[in-house]
């Protein structure tokens, strides 16, 4: 049986292994972090943090924006084609930019602007957004801050520019790396395309016909295009020789009495 003296000798041994137990699986966690997380610095952060968000977000708006893009170019300029501001072409709703003037061989221009394309892209990528964008899923491991967004868009002659206006801030140990706002460029002549199609509208609004050869040798082959015409509309179609994007839309014509 054993005396007082050893049971207290066992009871401070025990005590002493627990330390012991515990201070290496501290340091077990600790060289653990290190090994998977490095040390801890700014460029550290943004490699293991900030850098693959950066990837996901530009990978979701392009998924979104290529496809609007590419729809805002065939349908004339617009995303939403309402009622009798379209004719379809093989499934696609080409919107009018010049309607009608009764017994007038001109017609009067709809007058489409940059501005007015800059914002039906921006709405359309903030609206798509909640398709794939999932910032919370990179902030593992980090104390994360994830503001509120808005998205921003600017269309260029030959580049248009997507900025998501987005806070986000990553915190390890004493380090913080913030990102405020996330770009992605889509390399179409959506402008240049546009300013074409407001020297077509121009002529049409003015004289009643464009004459697309002399236009297209004034330019040196810069641009192509081309004019059909179903009855009693025409359809002006677009591109840049150096681009695949498609603009196009239609004038409408009045149809005979």
């Amino acid at each position: 049986m054993l005396n007082k003296s050893s049971k207290k000798g066992q009871a401070t041994t025990f005590m002493i292994l627990g330390i012991v137990i515990a201070a290496v699986v501290i340091l077990l966690f600790v060289m653990r972090g290190q090994f998977l997380f490095g040390p801890i610095t700014p460029e550290s952060v943004e490699q293991k943090g900030m850098d693959p968000i950066r990837d996901h977000v530009t990978d979701c708006v392009t998924e979104i924006g290529d496809d609007l893009f590419v729809t805002l170019g065939m349908q004339g300029g617009y995303l939403s084609t309402p009622v009798d501001t379209y004719r379809k072409i093989d499934g696609v709703p080409v919107s009018y930019l010049c309607y009608n003037m009764e017994d007038a061989p001109t017609c009067y221009n709809r007058y489409l602007t940059r501005a007015d394309m800059e914002g039906q892209i921006g709405d359309a990528v903030k609206n798509g957004l909640a398709t794939c964008l999932n910032v919370q899923k990179f902030t593992r491991g980090f104390d994360a801050s994830i503001g509120n967004f808005e998205v921003v868009v600017d269309v260029g002659d030959y580049k248009s520019i997507v900025t998501l206006n987005m806070p986000v801030s990553l915190t390890k140990g004493d380090v913080t790396v913030t990102e405020n706002e996330f770009v992605r460029a889509f390399d179409i002549p959506l402008g240049a395309l546009y300013e074409v199609a407001q020297d077509i509208i121009e002529v049409e609004a003015l004289a009643g016909d464009f004459e697309q050869l002399s236009y297209m040798l004034a330019y040196k082959g810069q641009f192509v295009i081309e004019k059909n015409k179903p009855y009693p509309d025409k359809l002006y179609i677009i591109t840049s020789k150096d681009s695949d994007y498609v603009f196009q839309f239609f004038v409408q014509g009045e149809p005979a009495s």
